[in-house]
């Protein structure tokens, strides 16, 4: 769909014509459609499902963890899923600074044999600073300081990434069954090397807002330790799409079961007429009505409870009159 311009945006535009200082090549230039390259070297690993459903967990996530930053820091927190989308390594990497805070968490299922598998969670420094002010009595309204985290400060954040991971179980739950922990905090990005700068990774970006201050936390899953959990939930999906079919085709079968025995009324019309009340009422024994419908090779209605619902033909069975369905109305 074509972006539409607000009048204030074409009285700029407008205004910047008439004084020169905007070329008309470069209007022409930006409101051309805009093709995003694929890469057939680096195809996507992840589906738009896939996405989807990353998106749903991290929702729930969003809302469970803005609850436990606001129990323990006793202020107003919000936390809101902005993105969800996929990108290789590399580009995650480079955009961190050298000083960072990075829990690497651990996601596993033991019963199906699904363990070690690694992801990252990136929380910006605004965002950590404003925590630890609020954990040490403070109001959280102090400048963000540009040095290393302390030792007693990433202990103090191995706490609240060991929250965090329980966290995760909670919102993973309704949808795969795994468990979460922390194997470490990281401050320097370059240290990570269990993911290959070249693998499709997703990311999943949450704004958070700890009263007045703003921040991210940024969540890096590799494909590689998502396929065991995707492939988990489609089993769990279809199975549950077959048990609810078989639950429906039981009611369906207990329904019927239990008006099986209703009785029904079954009539044949066997032909209509029309005769004046004079001739009704001089009607005797033995009159003969004609009513226009030849037994031989003809077809009959057949009504259930008044309702049309076969075409039959007139026959003899045992010396007795009878009607053969022929046709299903209904």
């Amino acid at each position: 769909m074509a972006e539409v311009l607000s009048q204030q945006q074409i009285d700029e535009i407008l205004g910047k014509l008439q004084s020169g200082n905007i070329d008309i090549g470069e209007i022409e230039e930006s409101s051309q459609t805009k093709v995003k390259e694929y890469d057939f070297l680096s195809p996507k690993r992840f589906s738009r499902d896939q996405l989807k459903l990353l998106n749903n967990i991290f929702e729930n996530f969003a809302r469970l963890f803005s609850l436990y930053l606001s129990g323990i820091l006793r202020v107003s927190c919000e936390a809101e899923v902005k993105q969800v989308e996929e990108e290789e390594y590399r580009e995650f990497n480079n955009a961190l600074n050298d000083s960072v805070l990075i829990g690497v968490m651990r996601m596993q299922n033991l019963d199906l044999k699904i363990e070690d598998k690694r992801f990252l969670i990136e929380m910006s420094r605004p965002i950590s600073f404003t925590i630890l002010d609020r954990l040490l009595g403070g109001n959280g309204g102090g400048d963000t300081p540009e040095r290393n985290y302390t030792d007693i400060e990433i202990s103090l954040f191995e706490y609240i990434f060991k929250q965090i991971a329980s966290v995760l179980k909670n919102a993973w739950g309704h949808y795969v069954e795994t468990d979460h922990s922390l194997e470490m905090i990281q401050t320097n990005s370059r240290m990570i090397q269990f993911i290959q700068q070249d693998e499709s990774v997703a990311i999943v970006v949450l704004d958070i807002s700890v009263g007045d201050s703003t921040g991210t936390l940024n969540v890096c899953l590799p494909a590689n330790a998502l396929e065991d959990f995707f492939r988990l939930f489609n089993s769990k999906y279809a199975i549950t799409k077959k048990s609810d079919a078989l639950q429906d085709q039981q009611h369906r079968d207990s329904i019927l079961g239990s008006i099986s025995d209703s009785p029904l009324v079954v009539s044949t019309i066997l032909g209509r007429t029309q005769v004046t009340l004079q001739d009704l009422l001089e009607l005797q024994k033995g009159d003969i009505l004609p009513l226009g419908t030849s037994y031989l090779g003809g077809t009959v209605s057949v009504n259930v409870e008044n309702e049309h619902w076969f075409e039959g033909v007139i026959g003899v069975k045992k010396k007795n009159y009878a009607v053969k369905i022929k046709t299903k109305i209904h």
